[in-house]
């Protein structure tokens, strides 16, 4: 049995004070799942203007399919009547297995999944190649708007 390292849970910072945020969840261990490889450096977006009817801003993430990370971009929602938002993890256990959840809407109370939002407006990433912590281009999927 693998034991968490508490702490080593790694998502994308905030983006500057003043972005509203749903509000938050943590993830359920029984979310997480073990990968080979954790995610390249998170992309760097720029946030657009907030839309009418939007409530929070929701952090671009790394989304795996099929063996590949892409990157979902961020993007402006209407929150849902009581629900939260759990935003994805990376994980290392004591050995350095990898885990990853991605993010998640729940119902605040149930702690049942709940349907994404639809994005109101979405950032817009780099395009600059991601790198690897020794320099190397990282073999990525394209941004996307939606998971699919």
């Amino acid at each position: 049995m693998r034991r968490l390292v508490p702490g080593a849970v790694l998502g994308l910072a905030a983006c500057g004070g003043g972005v509203p945020h749903p509000p938050y969840a943590p993830q359920a261990t029984t979310a997480l799942t073990p990968v080979d490889v954790g995610p390249p450096p998170g992309r760097i977006e720029a946030i657009p203007p907030r839309p009418e009817g939007a409530e929070a801003w929701v952090d671009g993430e790394w989304i795996l399919r099929n063996g590949r990370w892409y990157w979902l971009l961020g993007r402006w929602v209407k929150v849902p009547d009581g629900a939260v938002f759990a935003p994805w993890v990376l994980v290392r256990a004591s050995d350095g297995g990898a885990f990853y959840s991605p993010g998640v809407w729940r119902d605040a109370k149930s702690g049942a999944a709940r349907p994404q939002p639809p994005g109101l407006a979405h950032a817009t990433a780099s395009g600059e190649a991601v790198l690897s912590p020794e320099g190397e281009p990282e073999q990525t999927g394209r941004a996307i708007k939606g998971a699919p």
